[in-house]
C-alpha cells in the first residue's frame, strides 16, 4: 500500500510459502519488478524488535519506490 501511495501505480503482490516456511515474495507494477525477495523461517517472527521490523519494511518500500523512479517509463508501460 505504501508503494502505491508513493508512486500512484497499482502494485501486484505474489507470495509463495512452502510448509517448511521457505518462500518468495514478488511485487510488480505492469512490466517492472519492484521487489523480489526470498523468505526464510516465515513461521517465526524473524525480528528481535518491532523497530527492526518497521525499519526493514521502510527500507524495502524505499527501494521499490527508487526502482520506479529509476525506470518510470517501464513502470507505466
Amino acid at each position: 500500500m505504501a508503494i502505491e501511495e508513493g508512486s500512484n501505480l497499482s502494485v501486484s503482490r505474489t507470495m509463495e510459502i512452502s510448509p517448511q516456511g521457505i518462500g518468495r515474495v514478488l511485487f510488480t507494477t505492469k512490466r517492472l519488478i519492484l521487489l523480489s525477495s526470498t523468505l526464510h523461517n516465515v513461521h517465526g517472527f524473524g525480528f528481535n524488535t518491532l523497530r527492526k521490523f518497521a525499519d526493514t519494511g521502510t527500507a524495502l518500500v524505499s527501494e521499490a519506490v527508487a526502482v520506479i523512479e529509476a525506470y518510470p517509463d517501464v513502470a507505466r508501460a
